[in-house]
């Protein structure tokens, strides 16, 4: 019989943990200001060595950074006067800590998140290439998180929960929750983060895709897939078999499937562009006939060149990016001749009815929780579709949401300072950009959800001397593309 990769501690014993991580500062923001750094352990841990500067006090903090951020191993006799003897007997039972000669070695990662600590794989497991390797909340992990929707949930589903992550958090609104994975050591590692963080209302179901929750339906499904591109098909975190980015397009069509009515899928997701065909049409391709509204926005755009050098240095274990890797990445993106790769982020929600589909593009994605704002998104298109006539539109009030910001640039002129331009933007969740004439931009100002849109275009065609009917098609264009771009609700 397979012996498990860790073991959850008794519920008393995660407790004692916990109150243990808390009081010697094992956070976040401790753990950052210990190591006069802002980033999270990496595969290549080329700051090891910088950090480790920053530990040589023997504390508690430092033993437990250098065993469980840095995956470190320290002498016994030294670490006992620092440790308690309990949490060394307790980690050694879960097999996070392994006696090794008169050393105690690290098994795990343990990284702090938000309120929780996750356990994943040691940075020596994904140099040793194991196809089952569990790997660290990263920053698709965190993007993920900030993008999820948040509300009321009677019943969640994380597919491909990997460490559990998206699950744990998920259990703070929802009534139910499931997290899924193909990988039974990820499972293994989720059903120990779970008592580790005091949360036993999770239900961990290992199997492919949809398969372990066959005729179920929930209200939120979230989703960090597999969805590197290529012809690599070394881990289960990020590789998977399927050609190109048919995984994401099945995935996509099949959670439309498990949804309840009103119910939203939110994913992560890279796809290609192939000769003949937009990003955009292969993309709208996935939908298609899902029975949901979507809307994608489109991130990075990647040469395949530039595609394929990122992620062999990503997986290479140390000077393995060889000529024949990259011939093998060259070779499979010709064969399909791919011209590009996009990633981005999809939402869909199930709805009765005729389907809309809305894509975009940003340049950069601001990592702060934006869920409410995806909800936003879609209530702004069901508000459209509803006032599609202008006597509707005109009877509504607008609100500008707080989260917007009037910028304005000024260049140096004869007498003084003079206007250059002036945009609106977004500034939390996935930025959009507006230039405004200053008139416009004090119109816009004057959204504060208490006077109907009707009524504004009028006191605005006063100020300009011009009949309502003159500026009425103009205003009514405007305030329909800042709903649809989120900077608008209605009251």
């Amino acid at each position: 019989m397979k012996q498990p990769a860790i073991v959850p501690p008794s519920p008393g014993d995660a407790e004692r943990l916990r109150n243990f991580l808390l009081e010697i500062g094992y956070t976040g923001e401790s753990i950052l200001k210990a190591l006069n750094a802002n980033e999270l352990p990496s595969p290549r841990q080329a700051s090891a060595g910088r950090m480790m500067r920053f530990l040589q006090e023997p504390t508690s903090l430092n033993a437990l950074l250098r065993w469980f951020y840095l995956g470190l191993r320290i002498d016994r006799a030294k670490v006992t006067k620092i440790v308690p003897e309990w949490f060394i007997e307790t980690a050694c039972a879960s097999k996070i800590l392994r006696i090794e000669g008169s050393d105690l070695t690290p098994e795990v990662l343990l990284v702090p998140f938000e309120k929780q600590w996750i356990a994943s794989d040691t940075n020596a497991r994904f140099e040793a290439c194991a196809p089952d390797f569990v790997v660290w909340p990263n920053t698709t992990t965190r993007f993920l998180h900030c993008f999820t929707v948040n509300r009321r949930s009677r019943a969640t589903l994380d597919l491909g929960t990997g460490n559990g992550v998206q699950a744990l958090n998920a259990a703070a609104y929802s009534d139910n929750v499931v997290g899924t994975d193909l990988n039974p050591r990820a499972i293994e590692f989720a059903v120990f983060n779970a008592r580790l963080n005091g949360i036993e209302s999770v239900e961990w179901l290992c199997g492919d895709a949809f398969e372990p929750v066959k005729g179920r339906k929930f209200d939120l499904i979230v989703s960090n897939p597999p969805f590197f591109i290529g012809p690599s098909n070394q881990f289960l975190f990020c590789d998977n078999s399927m050609d190109l980015d048919c995984l994401c397009g099945q995935i996509a069509r099949d959670a439309a499937a498990h949804l309840d009515e009103g119910g939203y899928f939110q994913m992560l997701c890279e796809w290609a562009e192939v000769e003949g065909q937009s990003w955009q049409e292969r993309l709208t391709g996935w939908f298609r006939g899902t029975g949901c509204d979507v809307w994608a926005v489109k991130g990075q755009t990647r040469s395949v060149e530039q595609y394929s050098l990122d992620r062999l240095r990503e997986l290479a274990v140390g000077d393995n990016l060889d000529a024949a890797s990259y011939d093998a990445y060259a070779r499979y993106f010709s064969e399909r001749k791919v011209t590009a790769i996009h990633n981005g982020v999809v939402a869909m929600r199930r709805r009765s009815g005729e389907n809309w589909a809305a894509l975009e593009e940003a340049s950069q994605f601001i990592e702060r929780p934006f869920g409410d704002l995806v909800l936003l998104r879609f209530a702004a298109h069901d508000f459209l579709s509803a006032n599609a006539s202008a006597s509707e539109i005109l009877s509504k009030r607008p609100l500008l949401l707080p989260d917007s910001l009037l910028e304005q640039v000024l260049h140096r002129a004869e007498n003084g300072w003079e206007t250059k331009s002036l945009s609106l933007k977004q500034t939390r969740g996935i930025p959009s950009s507006f230039g405004l004439q200053t008139p416009v931009a004090e119109f816009v100002g004057s959204f504060n959800g208490k006077r109907s849109l009707g009524e504004l275009i009028r006191q605005l065609s006063e100020n300009a001397d011009a009949s309502p009917e003159k500026v009425e098609s103009q205003c009514i264009d405007l305030a329909r593309k800042l709903t649809a771009h989120g900077f608008l609700q209605w009251e």
